[in-house]
């Protein structure tokens, strides 16, 4: 029963993803209450490349190569270090600092939605906190906005240059699991089945954006980061 939930998780961040352009930040919280951070870490990598790849085929020419080149060089530093912050930290206390994250992008998202563009240093911290945060829990999204969104304000732009950068980030990632031993029988079953649902929210993630108004999605998405980024907590502290 666990599993089918896990799959729903996965589907639904699938769906996430294609629709808005994010969907590892629920993803991840949700995963990790239900299969822990062993299996949902490389599996969620897995079927985020998967998708990343499947909207980059149609969308490469867009790609801005100058800015991906800056975001992949930035946040790579980022992916490594936190390789050496979670080899260094308790889990327990970064999965608290994560749903503290969670829970503060939550509330200002749903609360403080930006109205004017951040100052370019705010933007570049945020890019160098994005790759950490993919790094630690594949959750970068949210803080490459902050950066992403101001300096490529075309849609196909956006689109094509962010899933070009979680392309190679993620093809990254999954090798340091691969490498690290990370990887092993079960999880490679559940990354198998996973693509299942996520052709499945690929598929539905354009007829659902034309049949529901994108603020009202948002607002549902920012009330599950807060709840799960508070179960996350209370289930490690």
């Amino acid at each position: 029963m666990i599993e089918v939930l896990f799959f729903v998780v996965i589907f639904f961040g699938v769906l996430l993803q294609s629709s808005v352009g994010f969907g590892t930040v629920v993803t991840m919280p949700l995963g990790i209450l239900l299969m822990g951070m062993g299996i949902t870490k490389p599996v969620v990598t897995f079927i985020a490349l998967l998708t990343g790849l499947s909207v980059l085929i149609k969308e490469h020419k867009h790609i801005n190569r100058r800015e991906l080149a800056k975001m992949v060089g930035v946040m790579l530093v980022g992916v490594l270090a936190a390789q050496w912050i979670s080899g260094r930290v308790k889990m327990n206390y970064l999965l608290v600092l994560y749903g503290a994250v969670v829970i503060g992008i939550g509330i200002k998202k749903l609360i403080w939605p930006a109205t004017r563009p951040a100052s370019k240093a705010v933007q570049n911290l945020a890019l160098g906190i994005a790759g950490i945060m993919q790094g630690l829990f594949v959750s970068g999204g949210s803080f490459l906005a902050v950066y992403a969104v101001d300096r490529m304000p075309e849609k196909q732009e956006l689109r094509a240059t962010n899933n070009a950068l979680w392309a190679i980030l993620n093809t990254v990632m999954l090798t340091l699991y691969l490498t690290g031993g990370q990887v092993d029988r079960k999880v490679l079953i559940m990354g198998a089945i996973a693509v299942i649902p996520m052709i499945l929210g690929v598929w539905l993630g354009g007829v659902f954006t034309s049949h529901i108004k994108q603020q009202t999605f948002l607002k549902l998405v920012y009330v599950i980061l807060i709840a799960s980024g508070i179960v996350l907590i209370l289930s490690n502290i």
